[in-house]
């Protein structure tokens, strides 16, 4: 006999929990890994907490605010942001974000990025970008554009940002005023530019903490359950090829490819070309623990030269001294790879080794340094890509999975660039949505 649940979610992270703890009726979340927590989980390793990928929280959201400092209930550390950008071929750092913090980089480097401010300011209403380099230009001028965004882009995104739109950057590239970038040019400001200028950050146990506190309130919740398929003209989800079970409505926080792929051949070939039409890069994260306290000040460092393997390096010591045993340290370093540019070296030593030498040359890491700890944790869907079919694409997958009863929210349901609490807030709408149709349902 099939099972038959009111809601079934798919996927236990953040959002899916979210969505369970919103809806006013019965839900069941299916998850397939063994834990709850999605890619906002930690794992420990010869005493270090270690993040999937680095995570922090802050939200201008007064609910999201709200829930997530009850759910930690005082685990939580408020921080203020110390982001900074190597200059590999200078040897020095500048503030993060690079544009509002020109100071200190070569006479010549900042003349081309005042000269490109002014250019672009006077030229405003030239025509209108069509892709995100083009946007780069049209913003900042050709300086600040080619020594650093369009170059970091390329290392983050893995595609050229010609390929890309530009509706995402609202709240992700700061965008200081001119008076901000000159006056940051000459002086060495140390105000904070941008957003989560403060964050927080859990005391114990790592960002995991947060979806474990959230799957407390929940009362049911099956681990170990993979969807192999989707049947949405019965309303059956298969788990781990063998079970079957029946929903009423659907919640899905899976990525929209890997949803279109599990119901098969019962997607319309539009939908199978849209979801296929789809970009997002994967993040290697490799992990180090080393024995020596103090390896830097700062929560996390942006890489844009092509010379070092990663893009960006953060410390979660500095976020909470509990990740570390004491007087050690530790370093998460994010290297970026795609079918568009795969990873420069493979195997999980070749990988490690290199980013070590690399850590080395940053001068992050000392020849003599023990590692006490290694970790490489693989993601595969990390960033959603907005190139320049994203929209279209996006919209032709969720009106046939709407039409079939099929709820997609999260940042890979919604294919969004979402932060934490951005998923939580999904899973919220989605309830809500849900919640006003529950009347309708017998």
């Amino acid at each position: 006999m099939v099972r038959n649940h009111r809601n079934l979610i798919l996927g236990g992270g953040l959002t899916g929990l979210s969505c369970a703890y919103h809806l006013k009726e019965h839900s069941t979340v299916y998850e397939r890994l063994p834990e709850i927590g999605g890619l906002a989980r930690s794992e420990e390793v010869n005493g270090f907490i270690f993040d999937y990928a680095p995570h922090i929280l802050y939200t201008i959201d007064p609910y999201a605010s709200k829930l997530i400092h009850e759910l930690l209930k005082g685990n939580i550390h408020i921080k203020q942001r110390q982001a900074f950008i190597y200059h590999g071929k200078y040897g020095l750092y500048t503030q993060f974000p690079f544009q509002a913090h020109l100071y200190g980089l070569p006479g010549d480097v900042v003349s081309d990025c005042l000269k490109g401010v002014v250019k672009a300011v006077r030229g405003a209403d030239h025509s209108k970008p069509t892709n995100y380099k083009e946007w780069l230009y049209w913003r900042f001028g050709n300086g600040i554009a080619e020594h650093l965004m369009i170059p970091y882009a390329e290392r983050i995104w893995t595609v050229c940002p010609s390929r890309m739109n530009f509706e995402w950057i609202d709240r992700r590239v700061p965008e200081p005023n001119i008076d901000s970038i000159i006056e940051g040019a000459l002086t060495n400001v140390t105000e904070l530019t941008g957003f989560n200028n403060d964050f927080w950050y859990p005391i114990h146990d790592g960002i995991e903490s947060l979806p474990r506190a959230l799957g407390r309130t929940l009362k049911d919740v099956r681990l170990g359950e993979g969807a192999t398929r989707i049947i949405p003209s019965r309303k059956l989800v298969e788990f781990n090829g063998r079970k079957l079970v029946g929903y009423d409505r659907l919640i899905s926080t899976l990525p929209l490819p890997v949803a279109v792929d599990l119901i098969g051949d019962e997607a319309p070939e539009e939908v199978k070309t849209a979801a296929a039409g789809l970009m997002h890069n994967s993040i290697v994260c490799v992990n180090i623990g080393i024995n020596r306290p103090d390896i830097s000040r700062y929560h996390w460092l942006y890489f844009y030269e092509k010379e070092f393997i990663f893009h960006r390096i953060s410390f979660p010591g500095n976020c909470s001294d509990k990740t570390c045993p004491p007087g050690t340290s530790s370093v998460c370093c994010e290297i970026a790879f795609s079918r568009f540019r795969p990873l420069e070296v493979t195997g999980r030593k070749n990988i490690v080794d290199r980013t070590i030498r690399d850590l080395v040359k940053a001068g992050i890491l000392r020849e003599d340094d023990e590692i006490l700890a290694t970790d490489v944790l693989s993601i595969k869907y990390a960033y959603v890509i907005y190139d320049l079919d994203h929209r279209k694409n996006v919209k032709t997958i969720h009106d046939y999975l709407l039409g079939q009863g099929i709820f997609p929210c999260g940042r890979f349901g919604e294919w969004e660039y979402f932060n934490m609490d951005h998923s939580i807030m999904s899973g919220k709408r989605t309830a809500e949505r849900i919640n006003a149709l529950s009347r309708d349902l017998p």
